[in-house]
């Protein structure tokens, strides 16, 4: 309800994700009435959990919402030196090449392990990891926001993506060596991807507000 749905329950967000807790605890309460305020507090403050928050401006996801939420608080000055994403053996070269985007979501998401990667990696054999230059990317004023468990950022320039892990980018040398095999664009023939118009992808919702960043 607080990452994906929150019309649904009637929830006010605000701009950083934060609903009151008497609605959340309501919400809740409709459809498992057996729950309670103490309840919603107690899973809220387990240190056992890092994907809620509660404090007086109210309760949220940290992560992984599919709309839009501004980012607050101050960005990691500095960032570890690296950080790593759990992905598959085929956008791990595309990201060696073309940097690393949000897709589907509003942030790229990263974890602060590569073990804690793998757990999220979408690879159905071996865990691919992709590994971000982090201490590069922050000197190149790219912003990286601890949320919990997660860091989230804008996007990953291709030169910041390191070595790629038990993919199949790791057979070739990593990122670099796969930026390096790629023929410059003005020598490369098009392809049948690029001779194609794509449609465009339908824009998530965001509740009538307009994506921004307003920590710049």
């Amino acid at each position: 309800m607080l990452r994906h749905r929150p019309d649904e329950f009637g929830l006010e967000i605000d701009p950083y994700g934060y609903a009151p807790l008497d609605q959340v605890v309501q919400g809740v309460h409709e459809r498992y009435d057996e729950v309670v305020e103490a309840d919603v507090v107690a899973l809220a403050n387990d240190p056992k959990q890092s994907r809620f928050e509660l404090n007086e401006n109210g309760i949220r996801a940290l992560y992984a919402h599919s709309f839009f939420v501004d980012m607050d608080g101050e960005p990691m000055d500095p960032p570890p030196e690296k950080l790593y994403m759990g992905t598959t053996k085929a956008e791990a070269r595309r990201f060696a090449t073309e940097g690393i985007s949000p897709g589907d979501r509003y942030y790229v998401h990263l974890s602060l392990t590569r073990e804690a990667a793998e757990s999220r990696s979408h690879q159905r054999d071996t865990p691919c990891v992709v590994e971000v230059l982090a201490a590069k990317a922050h000197a190149d004023e790219v912003r990286f926001f601890p949320r919990g468990e997660v860091v989230l950022t804008e996007e990953i320039p291709a030169d910041c993506v390191g070595e790629i892990f038990g993919g199949a980018g790791a057979d070739a040398g990593g990122g670099q060596q796969a930026r390096a095999e790629r023929k410059p664009a003005a020598n490369r023939p098009p392809n049948a991807e690029e001779t194609v118009a794509v449609e465009p992808e339908p824009i998530a919702k965001s509740f009538g507000r307009k994506p921004r960043f307003s920590t710049r």
